[in-house]
Formats: C-alpha cells, sequence, structure tokens
C-alpha cells in the first residue's frame, strides 16, 4: 500500500504516510503543564501501533498575556519542562516514529472566558468572543506582538535541545495566529493589519522566527485553514493564495484544516458528516504548491486513506480520533486485517464533551485510551463462571474482555440478534458510523470464545441452575410514555419503535421530544419525506452536557431538514389528528398523523431484583441502572470486565 512507504517531509524520512493528528490532551498533562507520564504512555501507543507521526496538540508558549485555556494545556515556555518532553520523544522513537511537536501562539477569541481574570487578546479591538459574544476582545501591542514571537522562538529552541523532530505551527481553525491571518477578525491598520501581506505579517515573523530557533534542518509543518466555511471568513481564492506564500516563506509541509470554531463540527466532524470531508480541500491545495500536503477529516477507512494517497489528493493522512479508538490502526491496516480495527464512531462523546468538562481525554470505544497503564488488561488470577444478560453494547464489551482475561464466559440475549439498541440506533443514513462497531463488537465477542445463545431470556430458575459465578446485567431500558390522555393510541410509537420499523409512519408526523434522540429522528423523518414537527419542552434543543461539535451539527441537520422547531412547548394530550400543546402559557393544536414519543426510557432493573442473589459477584452495566449513552455502556461493561 502507498499508505505505508517511506517518504520525507524536508530532511526527515518518515517510515510511512500515516501520522496522529494533533488533539487536545485535556487532562493527561501533570498540574503544571508538563508533558506527564500518562500523556506520554497515551503517544507512545500510538507509536507503537506503527504511526509514522505522532504530532502532538498543541503546546503553549506563552502564559503571561492569557489566561484560561492557556494554563489546562501542555506548555513550553521554561527550561523546567524540557526534561518531561525528551522523555516523550524517547518514548516515540524507541517506536521508530517522529514526534512533530505543534506550537500555539495563543487562542484569542475562543479562550475561555468563564472565570478568565485576563481579557482574551487579539489582533484587534472589540472583536466578540466565541464562547460568550458579550465578552470582547483586547488588541495586542505592537510590543506583545513582539513578546509571543520570540516566546515563540524561546519554545522552539527548548523542543530542538529536547530532540523533537520537527515542528507544527498551529495556525488553523481561528486561533490566534488564524484571526491575525483573515480580515474577519483582523481590523488593524497598522503593518499587522491590511491587506493578505500584512495579515500575515505575524506568521511569517513566526515562521522566522521558528526557522532560527530550530535551525537549518528540522522541517516547519503549518497547519492552516484555507476556508473558513462562514459568512465573511476566509474563500478558498485565498486560502490558495496563503498556501503559496507559506511554501515560499520556508514551510516544508501543509496541513490543510477547514472550518473554525462556528462551524467546529467541520472542523472537527462529527458523525453526521461525511467520510474524508476535508480531503478536497487538501487536493486543492496540494495543486497550488511543491510540498507535501497533510489530509484528515474521518479517514478511519484504511481503503478510503490509502485511495486519497493513491489519487494524489494528499501526501500524509493524520488520524486523530480513529487512532484513539484503535492505537494499533496503522498495523493492522498494513496487514489487511481491517475487520480487527476498533472503529471510531465519531460521537465526540469522550474525546471532546469531556474536555468541556474538565474530564481527561479518552475515547468511548477504547476506555484504555488516557489510561494506557492503569487499565491495561491482565491475565485472571482466579478463573471464573461469568454469566452476561444482555447483547447490548454494555453486555457485549463484559463478555469480551472478560473472556480476554481468560474467564469462562456466557451470554445470554432475549433477541435473536446481538447489538441491543444498536440496531435501532444505526438505522438513519446519518447515523451509520454505528455500523462497524455494532459489527465489530458482536465478531469479538465470538473471536474471544464467548458462548453466545440467542433467544434466551433470563429468570431466577435458569441462572439459578447456570450457577455463576459472576453475574453482570445489561438488560438495557424500557420505554416509559408520558402520562397523557392519547398516548396509548394506535397512531402513537415510541422512537424504538420506529426505527425498528415495528410500525410505519404516516405522512405528517409529531416528534415529542429535543434530546439528541428526538432531534435525529425528525431528520429521519423528513429527509424520508414527511412533514415533521419538532417539540420540546425546554426551552433549547439538545440536553446540557453535549459537545458543540454535536449540537452545530444537529441544528444544521434540522435547518436543512426545514423541519417545524418549536421549543417552550409542552405536551398536554394526543389526539387521533394531531397533539394539543401549551406554548407561551397559551393551548395549540398541531397536527399530525403520527405521534413519535422520543422521551421517557426508565432503566430495566427487573432482572436485577429477580437474580441479584444468585451469584457471589453481581455487575450493573449501561442503561439497566439509567438510561444514558453507548459511552457509560461500554465503559461500564469494560470495567466490569476488567476489575472480576
Amino acid at each position: 500500500m502507498k499508505l505505508f512507504e517511506r517518504t520525507k517531509i524536508g530532511s526527515m524520512e518518515v517510515r510511512n504516510r500515516v501520522a496522529m493528528a494533533p488533539m487536545g490532551t485535556n487532562g493527561l498533562a501533570d498540574m503544571d503543564g508538563g508533558y506527564s507520564r500518562r500523556l506520554s504512555d497515551c503517544y507512545e501507543a500510538r507509536a507503537a501501533g506503527g504511526c509514522g507521526m505522532i504530532m502532538t496538540g498543541a503546546a503553549v508558549v506563552n502564559t503571561v498575556l492569557e489566561g484560561g485555556i492557556a494554563h489546562f494545556l501542555p506548555r513550553l515556555d521554561s527550561p523546567a519542562y524540557m526534561g518531561r518532553l525528551n522523555e516523550l520523544v524517547d518514548a516515540v522513537h524507541h517506536h521508530g516514529a517522529k514526534l512533530v511537536l505543534q506550537l500555539t501562539a495563543g487562542f484569542g477569541r475562543v479562550n475561555f472566558v468563564a472565570n478568565n481574570p485576563l481579557q482574551p487578546i487579539g489582533p484587534s479591538a472589540g472583536v466578540a468572543c466565541f464562547l460568550d459574544p458579550s465578552v470582547s476582545t483586547r488588541e495586542l501591542t505592537k510590543e506583545e506582538i513582539g513578546q509571543i514571537v520570540v516566546s515563540y522562538a524561546t519554545a522552539v529552541g527548548m523542543a530542538a535541545i529536547a530532540g523533537v523532530d520537527a515542528i507544527s505551527i498551529q495556525g488553523y481553525g481561528g486561533y490566534l495566529i488564524d484571526q491575525f491571518m483573515s480580515s474577519l477578525w483582523n481590523k488593524r491598520d497598522d503593518e499587522y493589519g491590511g491587506d493578505l501581506d500584512r495579515r500575515l505579517r505575524f506568521a511569517m515573523e513566526i515562521i522566522g522566527a521558528t526557522r532560527a530557533a530550530a535551525g537549518p534542518n528540522m522541517p516547519i509543518i503549518f497547519k492552516f485553514t484555507p476556508d473558513h466555511l462562514i459568512e465573511g471568513g476566509r474563500k478558498l481564492e485565498e486560502g490558495l493564495a496563503i498556501a503559496k506564500r507559506l511554501e515560499a516563506a520556508g514551510v516544508q509541509a501543509l496541513h490543510v484544516d477547514a472550518g473554525c470554531y462556528e462551524v467546529w463540527h467541520r472542523v472537527v466532524p462529527s458523525m453526521y458528516e461525511a467520510a474524508g470531508c476535508q480531503v478536497d480541500l487538501a487536493a486543492e491545495v496540494r495543486k497550488v504548491v511543491n510540498i507535501p500536503v497533510i489530509t484528515h477529516g474521518k479517514l478511519g477507512d484504511p481503503l478510503l486513506a490509502e485511495r486519497v494517497v493513491q489519487e494524489g489528493k494528499a501526501d500524509f493522512i493524520a488520524l486523530g480520533r480513529a487512532v484513539l479508538a484503535d492505537p494499533e490502526w496503522c498495523k493492522k491496516a498494513k496487514a489487511k486485517q481491517y475487520e480487527e480495527i476498533r472503529p471510531c464512531i465519531s460521537c465526540n462523546q469522550a474525546c471532546i464533551a469531556r474536555g468541556y468538562q474538565m474530564k481527561y481525554l479518552s475515547c468511548t470505544v477504547n476506555p484504555i485510551t488516557g489510561m494506557e497503564k492503569r487499565f491495561a488488561l491482565t491475565p485472571a488470577t482466579k478463573k471464573k463462571k461469568v454469566l452476561v444478560i444482555g447483547g447490548g453494547p454494555g453486555g457485549l464489551e463484559a463478555a469480551r474482555v472478560a473472556a480476554v482475561r481468560g474467564m469462562d464466559v456466557t451470554l445470554w440475549e432475549k433477541d435473536h440478534k446481538l447489538g441491543g439498541r444498536l440496531n435501532v440506533a444505526e438505522v438513519p443514513e446519518f447515523k451509520k458510523d454505528l455500523r462497524p462497531l455494532n459489527r465489530y463488537l458482536a465478531e469479538q465477542v465470538k473471536k474471544a470464545g464467548v458462548t453466545v445463545k440467542l433467544g434466551k431470556r433470563a429468570d431466577a430458575a435458569n441462572v439459578r441452575d447456570f450457577a455463576p459465578d459472576v453475574l453482570i446485567v445489561a438488560t438495557g431500558s424500557r420505554f416509559r410514555p408520558p402520562p397523557v390522555p392519547g398516548v396509548d393510541g394506535a397512531h402513537v410509537m415510541s422512537s424504538a419503535a420506529l426505527l425498528g420499523h415495528e410500525k410505519t409512519p404516516g405522512h405528517t408526523v409529531v416528534v415529542v421530544g429535543g434530546g439528541l434522540c428526538g432531534c435525529e429522528v425528525a431528520v429521519y423523518l423528513a429527509q424520508e419525506g414527511r412533514e415533521v414537527t419538532l417539540i420540546e419542552m425546554a426551552d433549547q434543543l439538545v440536553p446540557e452536557g453535549a459537545d458543540v461539535n454535536t449540537m452545530l451539527a444537529i441544528r444544521a441537520l434540522l435547518a436543512d431538514a426545514k423541519i417545524d422547531v418549536r421549543t417552550g412547548t409542552k405536551l398536554l394530550e394526543i389526539r387521533v389528528d394531531g397533539v394539543l400543546a401549551e406554548s407561551g402559557g397559551k393551548p395549540v393544536e398541531i397536527p399530525g398523523d403520527t405521534i413519535v414519543i422520543a422521551t421517557g426510557y426508565s432503566p430495566d432493573l427487573s432482572v436485577r431484583d429477580e437474580l441479584e442473589d444468585l451469584a457471589p459477584e453481581l455487575y450493573l452495566v449501561g442503561d439497566c441502572t439509567r438510561p444514558r449513552n453507548i459511552l457509560n455502556a461500554i465503559w461500564e461493561g469494560f470495567h466490569a470486565g476488567r476489575v472480576m
């Protein structure tokens, strides 16, 4: 495969064309911002798994001018951090990979503003901040610009001494360098603002300082955005002009991104975006430069990644969430063991949402991520007879882990198919990313040696006869309809019944519930050609805690589908021809020949209550304790299998 050819960036030879993409590493650095052993373990696992380059998440070079996120990320603003950076370099080198250190000049208008004592900086004053538009930036002085450039050069010099192989400049996505480069955010009238060349002056000074500090041989990679994908932002024509200027300035590779914070679901694609959604932009950039181009964006399918480089659309493939999901992606892809790759589902729950919750970086489908040493699976000291009840994602993961550790594992599933709610969740075409995971979980259970019995219900008698040492209950949740008149009508169905094709909806549908499930069901119905009204009693869609990427993406889907969305609308009664609701304190009638209820699931504890005294050890997994999401199911299943 061309993907696994040796190639070069400048003078740096790389063993293949696959890089671990730079990502935020929330919660993994030491308390002082140094590269911790946990963070090194995370990167080392991907180097051991075959990545040619490990591109780190952004490290901060100056913590004086900015507060907020600048104090949550790794940093390199003092020699105190060099030793730990060198440990990371050595860990990556031991496995034959190169370490590319991404450095950031700052965050500006996209910085955290809550509880931040410092006003966000920027090229210009009065620019609204992304997270809170009521807060605006202050303009950096020329002296402060110079201070940042010097800080950048100092960090590069320390990185070179620590053994880093290449530097990646964070000039994309609406971060500080990109703010200077864009007329949307740069309103200066001095040498740092105005026409394109003056707006690029800050970036060019950083490139020059990087080269001076790095010496003549260390490659410089510039990550930039040729198209912001928003009104008033940069368009491709200007992006291509920037690419040519960056090459002329001595940059030896371009890492091409797309979008900005206003459309962050296009920068870090959600489940709803197409695979390879950023490749075409990289291909356009590659046409106008003679240096390597790196692309990314849902390229976890090895055959797609191979096709991108075969067709000359990019020279390198950067994988972010795909190698969080499976650190050995490269080894498995090279060996053509495609079915063995644990698939990323682009859910953003553990890699992004946890960051906003101040929790450590991890992965929904791979709970070991971020805990590579602590959660590593070890052989069981005592072989136990394990019975898992329920073949959804939580039960499957629990069974797999227990079997991998050497337990004697049997799984009972009352239906005639494994997968649980994944079987309905994956139905909409825009959620097809779940389908490979569903297949993977089922296959891995079988390969681990689990005895699977379908169509098998658990009760006290047969569990007592089985006599397990360990009982894992993963029986999911039950539909709980809202207590309103008419809810038992023949034209009323749950979201699961709809997606499971248990009932056929009519042409005019009212969806009750504006959480993520309700929004997805509404889009699915609209894409099927039905007229849809979505009602939600809260004042906004999607519950608090969903990641910003998913919220932006689902809102875009709702808008594209032209769905009639009504928030602040409470269901009062279901009628034959629609619903009676309350909005603004007044009754409102909403017509519909079908009513889909996308609310109200409760844990199914019936099996637990009947069986909990029938085994020395009992573990509850997933929705049978409290309806939540796929992350909770898989993580609880993993840990049940790990700790028994």
